[in-house]
């Protein structure tokens, strides 16, 4: 992982974390994950196009849980 996408899911866990403790609400926690999930439904498509599978998409439902 390089240190950008390390960054973002820091900052997407830490945005995961103040929504479950309902410091932020469910629109501020999505805006702060949506650059993670970006940049993590890019690598899983240059894997896929790799490899010759389908991707698997980030889902800020399924982060959430």
């Amino acid at each position: 992982m390089t240190d950008e996408i390390q960054t973002l899911r820091e900052k997407a866990e830490c945005a995961k974390i103040g929504y479950m403790a309902g410091e932020i609400s469910r629109e501020e926690a999505a805006s702060l994950i949506k650059p993670y999930a970006d940049a993590f439904n890019e690598k899983s498509k240059e894997l896929a196009r790799k490899y010759h599978l389908r991707p698997q998409r980030f889902s800020i439902s399924a982060f959430f849980r």
